[in-house]
């Protein structure tokens, strides 16, 4: 087996993710370690791989250094190995798949060849997310699956709803165990659709994946799809009609959404409440229930804990410790929830500054070679990229946590992929523009 045919798995594994495990266990875990073995066993392969192909990569892989040579000193003030353990392995297993993602795609064809799988696998995870939508099916191993406990799984009772003629469904969740992670995997895909120069499947795509973000009821993807479509008009079209076009959805959508403050359905009622909720709750002014209640309760128990520590963080997988100790809010949650807060309250205020600085130049980065480049692939990927983190950015709120959410780290992989792929072009083309 070839070496970059085998690093297609690996990522493939990683965007099936959950769907294919038994408890902790997933089939990319066995991948993964598959691939190692390959390595250290296939010597020459190892040595070219890594040492011929992507010495220029590796550079790109620092900050991920950085940031695991950090989280394994925190170890030193930790108040539990075993949750720091965890967690390092959490982030062993990222950083191995943005690295195995760096040293497949040294080219665009390469790149290529690794997209087109992945966007197959996600194409299937939107259709089975429309399925358990609109039908009583639900994905085995889903939190709402009568089946999940035989997969390792913990199985949640939920209030179903009548939707379509009469069907009752659950909250979709694709791959994943949670509806909030299918949300947010769906939510990234928007910009590849919306750069698309079929207006057909543009539509298509945007439509369903909107239409799965509704029916998953997430208040923060919501807001990281309106995130997208306002950069896309603003960033990647750059055109004074957009501008008026971009704020006639958004009246549209406020308007539809003061239509269905009052709907008997739960989830329109939920995403129709979205911007008034959001409003009140940050000015403080609402009597906060449900998931907002128990949500700033760990976030004040994140920040308390943050002050206490002088800034310095609680340690890698201290955020949970931190929540257990405190009886956990609501008598059962115990990770922060908030993705950003998590890096805050673990990583301390150094290093979040660090990693924020360093999303940053992804994001400028991926929005300047949007604009530099003549390649209309490199084009559409970096266009499509940029939206997609700066979407994540406040969708990542809504998830557990995504320090094991394998669609980050392949977004991570990809954008970097570009960066590199461009950077090898652009001196391609300086070094002949000088012998001429």
């Amino acid at each position: 087996m070839k070496l970059r045919q085998l690093s297609i798995y690996v990522v493939c594994s990683a965007i099936i993710g959950i769907s294919i495990s038994y408890s902790d266990l997933y089939l990319y875990h066995l991948m993964l370690i598959f691939f190692i073995f390959f390595h250290v066993l296939e010597k020459k392969n190892y040595l070219y791989s890594f040492e011929r192909i992507n010495l220029k990569s590796s550079k790109l892989l620092i900050p991920f250094v950085i940031a695991f040579a950090w989280y394994a000193t925190s170890i030193a003030w930790s108040e539990n190995l075993i949750y720091s353990m965890k967690y390092l392995f959490y982030l062993f297993c990222g950083i191995s798949l943005v690295a195995v993602i760096l040293n497949h795609n040294s080219s665009l064809k390469y790149f290529e060849r690794l997209f087109k799988p992945l966007s197959l696998l996600l194409v299937i995870e939107l259709t089975i997310g429309l399925i358990e939508s609109l039908t009583s099916f639900q994905m085995p191993i889903s939190r709402y699956s009568d089946l999940s406990p035989l997969f390792g799984k913990e199985l949640q009772v939920v209030n179903q709803s009548d939707l379509f003629l009469g069907i009752i469904s659950s909250p979709p969740t694709g791959f994943h165990w949670d509806t909030n992670e299918f949300a947010i995997t769906m939510m990234l895909t928007v910009p590849f659709f919306l750069c698309l120069d079929n207006i057909s499947i543009k539509t298509l795509g945007i439509t369903a994946v909107t239409f799965l973000v509704i029916m998953s009821s997430s208040r923060a993807v919501f807001f990281g799809l309106i995130i997208v479509a306002f950069f896309y008009f603003i960033f990647i079209k750059k055109n004074i009609k957009s501008l008026f076009l971009i704020l006639s959805i958004i009246l549209v959508t406020s308007f539809a959404m003061i239509m269905l403050l009052d709907s008997n359905n739960p989830n329109l009622n939920e995403i129709a409440n979205t911007l008034n909720t959001a409003f009140l709750y940050l000015s403080g002014d609402i009597d906060i229930s449900g998931s907002l209640k128990w949500r700033r309760e760990l976030l004040d128990n994140g920040i308390s804990a943050l002050i206490d520590s002088k800034g310095l963080g609680v340690a890698a997988g201290g955020s949970v410790h931190l929540q257990e100790k405190l009886g956990g809010v609501d008598g059962r949650f115990t990770s922060m929830h908030n993705f950003w807060a998590e890096v805050l309250v673990e990583g301390g205020i150094i290093f979040f500054t660090f990693f924020t600085f360093w999303l940053g130049f992804i994001i400028i980065r991926l929005l300047k070679i949007s604009r530099l480049t003549k390649n209309r692939k490199i084009k559409y990927y970096s266009s499509s990229l940029f939206l997609s983190i700066s979407g994540f950015i406040p969708a990542a709120v809504s998830s557990s946590s995504t320090i094991y959410y394998f669609p980050m780290w392949i977004l991570f992989g990809l954008s970097l992929s570009i960066i590199q792929i461009f950077n090898k072009k652009e001196k391609i083309t300086d070094k002949l523009s000088s012998r001429s």
